[in-house]
Parts: C-alpha cells; sequence; structure tokens
C-alpha cells in the first residue's frame, strides 16, 4: 500500500509515483547495455555530447573570415602612442547635478527656463552669448541646475566655429582642464602652485618646474586657484553640473576657506601677492555666483567686492596696499574684471569704482602713440625683481590691458586710445620662438586676445591665427603626466609655475565662447 502523505508535497507527485509492481525491466535491450556500469554509459554520453559542441564551435569559427586567434604565451604589441592623433572630448550629458548640501540654494523651475527660440545676445532669457554692456557681461553657461556646457546650451557652443575656434581647441582646452583636475589638492580643493608635484603620477612625474628647477613664488596658492576655477566656469562646468564639478566644487570651497569672512579680503594683507590673491579670488567666486545664483555664494561674493572697492585709490585704480594712492595698470586691469563679474551678477558695484579705472588708463597712456604704461605713460613695464631686463622682449601687456577694460566700461572701439592701442597689438602677433623663448607672455596673449576678440574683423581673424599656432602645438602631449599642460617658461611664470601657464592659457583658448561682443550700435558706458 502506497503513503500518500510521502507524496503530499512533490510536484512530481502525478508522474513519479513509485509502485513497485509496476517496474519491469526491458528485456529488448542488449545483453552488454543491461550489464555495463552506469558511470561508463554516462560518460559516452558526455564524450559523444563534447564532440558535438567541439565540432560546432569549430564550424563557426572557420565560416567567420575576419576571426581573431589570441595567442596568450604571446605578449600583444604595445601600441605606440601618436601625438599628432585627435584626443577624445568628452560631452557633457548630466541632468542631476550635486550641489552644496550644507545651505540652501535657490531653485529653478527648468521648464521655465528652457532656451526660447530668440536671436542670440537679444535676451538674458538666451544664454547663448548675452551681449556685455552695462551690468551683463556674457553669461555663455547655463544658469540653476540644467547642464549646459558653454554658450548656455548642451555642449552648443554655437559661436565656437563662427568665431574660430575648432574641434582642435577645444581638445586642447579639454586636455588641460584634464591636466588641472588631476594636480588639484584633494580634498582641499587647492592648487599648489609650487608643490603640485606631490600629485604627480604616471609616466614623465613628476611635471618639471622649468626655471632651471626652481619651484614658482609661494603666497599666491588663492590667486591661481581662482585662475584655474575661471578655466573650468568658463568651459561650462559649476559646482552643480559638469564633468568637472566635484574639482569646482573643492575649488570654490578652497577659496571661501581662505576669505576672512568680515572683510571679504582673501588670505593675510601681506607683501605683493595678497592683491593678486584677491582680484581673481574674487573674480572666480563673483562668475561661480553669476552662473548659478547659489545662495552659498552670493554674501562671500558681495563681501569679496566690497573690500575691493574701499581699496581703491579715490578717484583712480588700485595698487599693492589699499588705498596709498599707488597704482598701476596690472592691478588695476584685474580688479576691473573682478567688478564686471560682479556686475554680470546683478551684486551691488559703483560704477565710480570703473570711472576711475578709466580715470588712470587715461593717465598712464602716452599721448602720441597710445602705448600705456604700468606706471607712467608708455613705460616698458613692470619687471620682475632678480632677472636681467632682457631676458624677456617688452611686450605692450599693459596696453592690451587697458584697450579690452576700456571696452568692457563702455567705451566705443571708435575711441582714438583704444585705436592707438589696437594698432600696436596688431605689430606684436603671439609668437612662440624657439629656442628662445624670449617673446613668450601668456599674461599678454590673455588679455590682448580677449581685446582683439572685442575688436572683431580681419584683425581678430589675423590676431586668432597667430595664437592658435602659438598655443596649440606648445601644449604638452602624449602618455605623460604632462599631457595637456604648458611648459611655464613665459614671463610671468616664474611666479605662477606650470599651473598659472596651464589656466591661463585655457581661458585664452575658450575666447570663441566665453565672453560675447560688447553692442556695437549703442554706448551704455557703466
Amino acid at each position: 500500500m502506497v503513503n500518500e502523505s510521502r507524496y503530499a508535497d512533490d510536484p512530481f507527485e502525478e508522474t513519479h509515483e513509485y509502485r513497485e509492481d509496476e517496474y519491469i525491466a526491458s528485456d529488448r535491450l542488449p545483453w552488454w547495455a543491461r550489464k555495463a556500469p552506469p558511470l561508463l554509459v554516462s560518460g559516452l554520453l558526455h564524450a559523444v555530447l563534447i564532440l558535438i559542441c567541439a565540432y560546432l564551435i569549430t564550424s563557426y569559427i572557420s565560416t567567420e573570415k575576419k576571426a581573431a586567434v589570441l595567442n596568450f604565451f604571446t605578449e600583444p604589441k604595445k601600441e605606440q602612442y601618436n601625438h599628432e592623433a585627435e584626443r577624445d572630448i568628452f560631452k557633457n550629458r548630466e541632468i542631476i547635478a550635486e550641489i552644496m548640501v550644507e545651505d540652501p540654494v535657490i531653485i529653478h523651475d527648468e521648464e521655465k527656463e528652457l532656451t526660447k527660440k530668440i536671436p542670440r545676445g537679444k535676451s538674458p532669457d538666451n544664454l547663448t552669448n548675452i551681449n556685455l554692456n552695462g551690468d551683463s557681461i556674457s553669461a555663455v553657461f547655463g544658469v540653476g541646475g540644467t547642464p549646459a556646457g558653454a554658450c548656455g546650451v548642451p555642449w552648443g557652443k554655437g559661436s565656437l566655429k563662427r568665431e574660430g575656434g575648432s574641434k582642435e581647441t577645444e581638445r586642447v582646452v579639454d586636455a588641460a582642464l584634464r591636466w588641472l583636475h588631476f594636480h588639484q589638492d584633494k580634498p582641499e580643493g587647492r592648487w599648489d602652485i609650487d608643490d603640485y608635484q606631490r600629485n604627480c603620477k604616471g609616466p614623465g612625474a613628476p611635471c618639471s618646474h622649468m626655471n632651471g628647477g626652481q619651484a614658482p613664488a609661494s603666497g599666491f596658492d588663492s590667486g591661481v586657484s581662482g585662475l584655474a576655477l575661471l578655466a573650468f566656469l568658463g568651459y561650462g562646468q559649476t559646482h552643480r553640473v559638469g564633468r568637472f564639478k566635484r574639482t569646482v566644487r573643492r575649488g570654490l570651497k578652497f577659496l571661501l576657506s581662505c576669505q576672512d569672512p568680515d572683510t571679504g579680503r582673501f588670505g593675510d594683507a601681506k607683501g605683493e601677492s595678497w592683491i593678486y590673491n584677491q582680484a581673481l579670488a574674487t573674480m572666480a567666486i563673483c562668475e561661480a555666483y553669476a552662473v548659478t545664483r547659489d545662495n552659498i555664494l552670493k554674501k562671500p561674493a558681495q563681501k569679496a567686492i566690497n573690500y575691493i572697492i574701499s581699496s581703491q585709490n579715490p578717484g583712480y585704480g588700485w595698487k599693492y596696499e589699499p588705498r596709498d594712492r599707488k597704482n598701476d595698470t596690472s592691478v588695476t586691469g584685474w580688479m576691473v574684471l573682478a567688478l564686471k563679474a560682479a556686475k554680470m551678477g546683478k551684486l551691488a558695484v559703483s560704477d565710480s569704482a570703473f570711472k576711475g579705472a578709466i580715470e588712470w588708463f587715461d593717465h598712464v597712456t602716452r599721448v602720441s602713440d597710445g602705448k600705456v604704461g604700468y606706471m607712467r605713460p608708455g613705460d616698458p613695464g613692470a619687471k620682475l625683481a632678480g632677472r636681467p631686463a632682457d631676458t624677456f622682449k617688452s611686450l605692450p601687456t599693459m596696453t592690451a590691458v587697458s584697450v579690452l577694460c576700456r571696452i568692457f566700461c563702455g567705451q566705443k572701439r571708435t575711441n582714438k586710445k583704444i585705436q592707438q592701442g589696437v594698432k600696436i597689438l596688431m605689430d606684436n602677433l603671439p609668437d612662440y620662438n624657439k629656442p628662445k623663448n624670449d617673446k613668450v607672455n601668456y599674461y599678454y596673449w590673455y588679455y590682448a586676445t580677449y581685446a582683439m576678440f572685442q575688436v572683431g574683423g580681419p584683425k581678430w581673424k589675423a590676431w586668432n591665427d597667430a595664437m592658435k599656432k602659438a598655443l596649440i602645438k606648445t601644449q604638452r602631449a602624449g602618455r605623460i603626466c604632462q599631457d595637456g599642460s604648458w611648459d611655464p617658461i613665459g614671463e610671468w611664470c616664474v611666479v605662477g609655475g606650470r599651473v598659472y601657464a596651464t589656466a591661463i592659457n585655457a581661458l585664452t583658448l575658450e575666447i570663441y565662447y566665453r565672453y560675447a561682443r560688447v553692442q556695437r550700435a549703442k554706448n551704455r558706458g557703466f
């Protein structure tokens, strides 16, 4: 009798109920099959299956004409690096942006903020090259939490090709930003200009200081970190969106940690470094606030601007000490750019600050030819202490500063001083004159490139062609730690080093979409 409870939970109960009186051994099988051990039968069956599988695989390989057989005993030949090959460009496609969670941020209605079908440069609602006039420097980035890339649209640098840029210039900028990313101190967010080598890895490490192996000057970390951040911001990267948003976030946190929360000053007001630190760090904080409207940045940005204005000599410009009645064109130029970044973010900026800067530029402009001096009309400019006077050729850097700032402050291109300055710049095109390199001045190339872009036309094309020739082929390339950087061989690189050289050259090559041209038809002034 069958015990029914034995099969109560057996899913095979109906088909596999065993009954002793129903089992009959088959006499129709050959005697050797009935006598063979079960393991032998199993082995034969498995052997047949293996042969069938082997046949199928062999047949499949033989029908594939392009099939390759890897020899595991021979090491594959290493691919030779071709520095002429095109670099990859990584597109920004992120939608959800991370933010600084410790402080509140403004939440934007993304649906309402979609770019409208209106001509570029006619409205703040279309962020592709807003006109730079009055209180509106071109915002070439997306606002709020939407991914934008430069020019306010996802990877839509609409002005790139039109203004003389190309895929090649973008690859160079992208490589520079990658180098800056890998050489940022983590988690502090600082770019340590004299000790960045501790972040060097891989072939060719560490990156060389050049300058006979001497490290750059210390004390400029916050300023050069601000310059590096501006390069990321100019590429459409913020602390909210973009492939480098964590890099930008770390950098902003570092700058905020350097700022006196009461006065708005960045670092100690000692020596000559603090004033450049103040200008560049303020510019970066203000620009980051302008393109994100993140409230965590608004108060620090306004305090930094207030400190700059309070340090200005009444009716003139700036120098190394607050209101010491001394002025120079170099410091004044950076201050004007910081003030314009604040205007872009709708921060409180007095028009008198711009007017004072113009008064200073007028004071140091030589009447005969329009050459602008560093502290006196037409003087040869600042020189590094301890360096022979003929180490580098004298270039019209201060003239470039004046031309750009005059245009940014609303003066027309037909202004006589601007026209004279443009002629001087066109007589001194960028020239990476190897092997002497005594005409290399990244600082001059940066200001003059932005000035000539504002001028536009055939003169801009000629300048742009020379600038690209000087910068693109001289960027370090290869499977080395220096890949994406520029050697710090130009004038002033002894102060800022490789970090400075790479950041300012990336900014120069972002000219095609970072700022728009000031309206030609109107002169709105400040």
